[in-house]
């Protein structure tokens, strides 16, 4: 009983206890082991159990798409290695294939979905918090509301999903590049982007869904959809497009949003940003600085760490400006941005990540 207990708390102090469905959203909130919950982990296969030596295993590489030797995707928010194994639907190990999650990404980018069919994003409720909902399209005002300099008129959508943040870019622009690891999101997007109607399932409660059709947000027409280009792409190969991918270019606005704390290397992503953003032009950074050792080596996270001579707390946020301005940036925006994410009927998400804008010099 004794050893059941301790296995059971080691298991909730690694993976936590939100469900595994929806983990890769939210950011997970659980850190990795603590020192006591390493040496109890050791105590127990001293002991003689079968405990694995690497509970959740860390990238192995600085690609964006590789972690412990095993493809990942989607870059549109984060993943997580428990959320892999629960996932039964799962093809290769990469839990952006799923259709669930496909379904989750659908109902996250296109909150009009289920108007049709009287099903509501959020249950209604007093205090209801509808202002987390159409988190992509705000993160596309956002950056509109910045005002970059027009010179080719040109965006960039980095992990872009199944293209909620893309679509609404192009109301305002004349060509929007859009990309996401995630095979299943890309081709959801093209699909979308053709005029096809797609369905998804909307979680009720249990095994209990229904099922809506996606509905677009005003002035998405096909007219606005057919200034978007959609590719499965990786948010640190960004500097080898810039110098090799035929059409990619340079813009004058990009997006990154709850992107850059679950990359193994995001100094590669923004190291490549100057190569890529007009003079004048404005990037939007929406985050919301969880480091996991799960998916960033603790030597690569921007902050969230005290010095190690110091001892003193280093921010993400204050090395975010830091790096941004020795890369010929301009802090002008910053605020607090919510997003809601359905679980099912009568639980949701709720996310608060940090929004800040940056103008090339």
């Amino acid at each position: 009983d004794r050893l059941e207990h301790i296995v059971k708390d080691m298991h909730a102090d690694v993976y936590g206890t939100e469900g595994s469905a929806t983990r890769h959203l939210v950011q997970l909130r659980t850190p990795p082991p603590s020192d006591a919950a390493k040496l109890a982990l050791e105590a127990l296969r001293s002991a003689g159990e079968d405990i694995p030596l690497n509970l959740a295993p860390l990238p192995t590489d600085n690609t964006c798409n590789q972690i412990d030797g095993e493809t990942k995707a989607g870059q549109a928010a984060a993943t997580d290695e428990a959320a892999v194994h629960d996932s039964e639907d799962a093809t290769n190990n990469n839990v952006y294939e799923t259709d669930n999650l496909l379904s989750m990404y659908l109902g996250l980018h296109f909150p009009l979905s289920g108007s049709k069919e009287n099903v509501s994003p959020i249950m209604d409720h007093d205090n209801s918090p509808i202002h987390g909902l159409r988190f992509p399209q705000r993160v596309a005002d956002l950056l509109r509301s910045l005002n970059p300099v027009r010179t080719n008129n040109r965006v960039l959508d980095v992990g872009c999903a199944v293209g909620g943040s893309s679509f609404e870019l192009a109301k305002s622009f004349d060509h929007v590049e859009a990309f996401d690891f995630s095979e299943n999101f890309i081709a959801a997007a093209k699909r979308l982007q053709s005029g096809e109607e797609l369905t998804f399932k909307v979680p009720i409660e249990g095994d209990i869904t229904e099922e809506v059709s996606v509905v677009h947000e005003p002035g998405v027409d096909a007219a606005v959809m057919g200034r978007v280009n959609f590719f499965q792409g990786d948010a640190c190969a960004l500097s080898e497009y810039a110098d090799s991918k035929q059409g990619f270019g340079t813009f004058d606005g990009v997006i990154l949003a709850n992107l850059l704390c679950r990359l193994p290397d995001p100094m590669s992503t923004l190291n490549a940003l100057p190569k890529i953003v007009n003079k004048g032009g404005v990037v939007v950074i929406v985050t919301p600085f969880t480091w996991l050792e799960d998916f960033t080596l603790r030597s690569k996270w921007l902050g969230g760490f005290n010095d190690a001579v110091s001892h003193k707390p280093i921010y993400s946020k204050d090395k975010l400006k830091e790096i941004m301005e020795e890369l010929g940036f301009v802090k002008i925006h910053d605020e607090e941005m919510p997003l809601v994410i359905r679980e099912h009927r009568r639980k949701y998400q709720y996310i608060i990540s940090e929004a800040t804008g940056w103008r090339k010099k």
